[in-house]
């Protein structure tokens, strides 16, 4: 079966600089894809040219038809004023669930996410409950993909427990992008490095963070060699030529002493 999303040949640059070139990226049924990559790398925008938030400069993204993606982005804010209650309800509607079952799916869901009031000002939580709470806000919306931007970000142990939970046992795909390798290594079943290291600017393994490492030290190794050997052939090429005996100019035709009559 074809991938959920399929992301082929995208470019992206600010200003001079390019952000990345040439990014190609699949996304399959039940995938638990981590993303990591150095900063300025282009890990976010990847993530928002899914989800058609940003458009790349060149390439396409292709995304199966009547698939629903849910995103959550780094920073988890609320307007002032709206309640816990009202950010679910709202993305209940968004997603066109029936309202016979929009009261049990908010209890459910709001209630494995630990919250227990409701009514609560979803803008005066701490990080830590702001962040369970757009993640229980895309949950709701029962992606067939979810998106995920450094999720545990100010997340408690706790929390962290609780996302790995529900990623592990989801039936949903996850792209997740994240500095924390110890949750990476826990959920993550494939790992993407975006860099320029790479020939095409991206390595991507199968496995979590430990097989990754693994492989990335595979790559770099042979990688080296190659660089050693063609420098080596470079070398040799040269040292052949400075070795080789020079030609001596041609002599010239002596003058002919044929005299005339």
């Amino acid at each position: 079966m074809p991938p959920i999303i399929s992301a082929q040949g995208l470019s992206k640059r600010y200003g001079a600089a390019p952000l990345f070139q040439d990014i190609s990226f699949t996304v399959s049924e039940d995938a638990r894809i981590g993303v990591i990559g150095p900063n300025g790398s282009g890990k976010s925008t990847l993530l928002e040219m899914l989800i058609g938030r940003v458009k790349p400069d060149s390439g396409d993204v292709a995304i199966r038809k009547g698939t629903r993606l849910s995103y959550v982005a780094q920073i988890s804010e609320f307007a002032p004023g709206v309640t816990i209650r009202s950010v679910i309800e709202r993305a209940l509607e968004r997603a066109a669930v029936p309202e016979s079952e929009r009261d049990s799916r908010l209890a459910e869901t709001l209630g494995r996410a630990g919250f227990a009031n409701l009514v609560g000002e979803a803008a005066t939580l701490s990080g830590g409950w702001r962040k369970r709470l757009a993640i229980a806000e895309a949950l709701v919306q029962a992606p067939d993909v979810l998106l995920l931007d450094e999720p545990t970000n100010h997340l408690d142990l706790a929390g962290i427990g609780w996302l790995e939970s529900v990623l592990l046992n989801a039936s949903f795909a996850t792209v997740v992008v994240s500095h924390d390798r110890y949750f990476l290594e826990n959920v993550a079943t494939e790992m993407v490095e975006l860099n320029r290291v790479y020939e095409n600017g991206a390595l991507r393994v199968t496995g979590n963070y430990s097989a990754f490492l693994e492989a990335e030290e595979k790559y770099l190794h042979a990688q080296k060699k190659r660089q050693e050997s063609l420098e080596n052939r470079v070398h040799t090429e040269l040292s052949g030529c400075a070795a080789a005996p020079k030609r001596a100019p041609p002599r010239p035709k002596p003058a002919s002493t044929k005299r005339r009559r």
